[in-house]
């Protein structure tokens, strides 16, 4: 191990032994490293270590943290010497990265504390019916329940009542039929499958799909070991505007985006505003 590891391995020893026998009190001043006028506070070490973590852990944690703060202060120190700090152009390339970094933080946290992030339902069915053309399917989409069961089994005539009618009073019994049959099944009626995502699970044949999504019969066929039964509740064609159901996460983002983007925009006007009328900003005439 070379010297300089040694040292950090011996400081992060040290450093990490005290964090554990001195208060906070204690150690709010006490320096673990120095370079280049410039200190590593024990504190601040102490605070940047998990609790939970054990000695060997911590240990290894405290010698990267002292290695990667010794790192950084030199090479600061190096390109502090080699680099004209206050050269004209990279000091108003500092004071403009500054200004930026100040005026984001800014405006982040006043519209945080500001913009209202609940969206009725209301609002997201005018702007889904506002603007379709945000929400075009890329393919089609559709609702359908379905369940897949061995081949070898034969008591499926209340089953496929139950699939057939898909409503509020059959579905909770043909979920129960198949947890008790062992079969696997999807019988949300409410959600949206995209046609690829279906056709993964439910390996239908499909010739003229269009029509077969049109129809709304009890499709049922085998494949291998599994019989599968399947009911197309409704269907959406690519191309078309899709559900409010499937866009309602981008809707509500969309619509929390341009309230953002209004509070930002009023934000700057006022401010504007108010320092002309205080008198803040000043403009001479170049006419004269």
């Amino acid at each position: 191990m070379l010297k300089s590891e040694s040292i950090i391995v011996l400081i992060a020893l040290v450093s990490l032994h005290a964090c554990v026998l001195f208060s906070d009190d204690t150690i709010e001043n006490k320096v673990v490293v120095s370079a280049f006028g410039k200190n590593l506070l024990l504190d601040s070490l102490c605070s940047r270590i998990p609790d939970e973590l054990s000695f060997e852990d911590s240990t290894l944690l405290s010698e990267r943290i002292i290695e990667g703060w010794v790192r950084e202060n030199v090479l600061l120190a190096q390109a502090e010497k080699n680099i004209n700090e206050f050269s004209s152009a990279f000091e108003s390339s500092i004071k403009s990265y500054r200004n930026a970094l100040l005026v984001t933080q800014f405006e982040r946290e006043f519209i945080a504390s500001r913009v209202d992030t609940k969206v009725q339902d209301e609002e997201i069915e005018k702007f889904h019916s506002d603007y379709p053309e945000l929400f075009q399917l890329k393919e089609h989409v559709l609702r359908a329940v379905f369940f897949e069961i061995n081949t070898e089994e034969d008591m499926l005539d209340s089953a496929r009542i139950w699939l057939t009618t898909a409503d509020s009073s059959s579905v909770p019994k043909l979920e129960q039929w198949s947890i008790e049959h062992g079969a696997h099944f999807a019988l949300d009626v409410d959600y949206w499958w995209l046609l690829s995502d279906l056709l993964q699970t439910v390996p239908m044949q499909v010739y003229r799909i269009e029509d077969q999504l049109r129809d709304r019969r009890l499709i049922e066929f085998t494949d291998g070991d599994s019989r599968y039964l399947l009911r197309i509740l409704e269907h959406r064609l690519k191309d078309l505007p899709s559900p409010i159901s499937i866009a309602r996460k981008r809707i509500v983002d969309l619509i929390i985006q341009e309230r953002r983007r209004c509070i930002l925009e009023n934000l700057r006007d006022d401010l504007v505003s108010d320092a002309w009328a205080n008198g803040e900003i000043i403009r001479d005439s170049i006419l004269n």
